[in-house]
């Protein structure tokens, strides 16, 4: 009776022993945003120097290079007589960035091309950006700092303040969301600071979306 008493005693302890493992193994498992096979941001090249609302140099533009069209996908974008050119205000401060969203409908990889300009009308940013068929791709103005893995291959663009208008030419098929964060840092973590402020993206030319002011 007694060794009876011992093997109950011991198949407990054994299944505690057991669930205490479990538990712990799902409590340290990958969450929803951090999986288990979420790779580290590269390293990414410093060009600008200075902080974002008052820079000096060449603004960071950093492409992963499975998101860098080939040469003859940058052909295309100039050769295109179906794509839409869209214009936006991205904002770029020491305390904002901007965050945009292309999503590639197509069954092939599209090339957006994207400018930003001062407001004198000189060219700020010139790049483009392979976008995958049925993929999105995430562009951001700050240095992404999150353990989410779908964040991790960002294109990393810096407007910074200069560039005061910008615009996209966006193939058939490429569509395009965006929107303003107040982050009140250098880095953005998606996870932790909510987006502020949907970004307005117009299709009326230049001359409309940034008049010229005429001076007397």
């Amino acid at each position: 009776m007694k060794r009876h008493h011992v093997l109950v005693i011991v198949a407990i302890a054994v299944f505690v022993l057991a669930l205490s493992f479990w538990t712990l193994a799902i409590a340290q498992g990958p969450s929803d945003s951090q999986l288990e096979n979420a790779t580290s941001h590269p390293t990414q090249g410093t060009g600008s120097v200075g902080s974002d609302s008052n820079p000096t140099g060449a603004p960071e533009v950093f492409v992963p290079e499975h998101y860098q069209p080939s040469a003859a996908g940058v052909a295309s974008v100039a050769a295109a007589t179906t794509a839409a050119t869209v214009y936006f205000t991205p904002q770029d401060e020491d305390t904002s960035t901007t965050v945009l969203f292309l999503y590639n409908t197509s069954t092939t990889t599209a090339t957006v091309a994207l400018q930003s300009y001062e407001l004198n009308g000189s060219l700020e940013i010139s790049t483009t950006v392979a976008v995958p068929p049925a993929w999105l791709v995430r562009i951001c103005g700050d240095e992404v700092s999150t353990v989410s893995s779908t964040w991790q291959d960002v294109v990393w663009i810096n407007f910074r303040t200069w560039s005061t208008y910008a615009k996209m030419t966006l193939p058939a098929g490429v569509k395009a969301e965006g929107y303003v964060v107040w982050n009140n840092a250098s880095t953005y973590n998606p996870s932790q600071v909510a987006p502020t402020l949907p970004l307005r993206f117009s299709t009326d030319p230049s001359t409309v979306f940034l008049p010229s002011v005429q001076r007397n």
